[in-house]
């Protein structure tokens, strides 16, 4: 039996998360996934993601708006009395078709693991900077020393 509160499980775990991930293989990755998982990106996806049978769609997506992204581990902090972990992670790569082909992305990140069950990943917050990624890209104008949200409410100014 797995026991998420063995430090080197959790080191394990997130090793074989980043594999995953990089391989751009959707099996690899729901394979690390609890059948009840509750996944938690709403900076990227509209609603937090119930089941893994709902994530194939959502790791699908991933690859598709970011074709050759890679992440790489910066430090894995983990919580052994409590079966958690969180890597701090720097994800590269090209954006969505439809964007520049020419200009990437370099941004931090935070894949949070808020608990396990049988082995297996069973709760999981997403935090990253998107729109950090979309102004890399282009899709995005500079902030021009907007702080905090309105920046974000700029943006809504342009589209009236």
């Amino acid at each position: 039996m797995t026991d998420a509160h063995d430090p080197a499980f959790l080191r394990r775990f997130a090793d074989d998360w980043l594999t995953a991930w990089n391989s751009h293989d959707t099996e690899q990755v729901l394979a690390l996934l609890h059948p009840r998982i509750e996944w938690d990106d709403t900076v990227f996806w509209p609603e937090v993601i119930h089941g893994r049978d709902a994530m194939r769609t959502y790791v699908d997506r991933i690859w598709a708006v970011m074709p050759d992204v890679r992440f790489e581990e910066v430090q894995l902090f983990t919580a052994p009395a409590d079966g958690r972990a969180l890597v701090l992670f720097r994800q590269e790569g090209s954006g969505p078709p439809q964007l520049d082909p020419g200009k990437r992305f370099s941004t931090h990140g935070c894949d949070i693991f808020l608990g396990f069950t049988d082995g297996l990943l069973s709760r999981y917050l997403a935090q990253y900077e998107i729109t950090d990624m979309m102004r890399q890209l282009g899709a995005l104008p500079p902030r021009e020393g907007k702080v905090g949200g309105a920046y974000l409410l700029s943006l809504m100014s342009r589209n009236r």
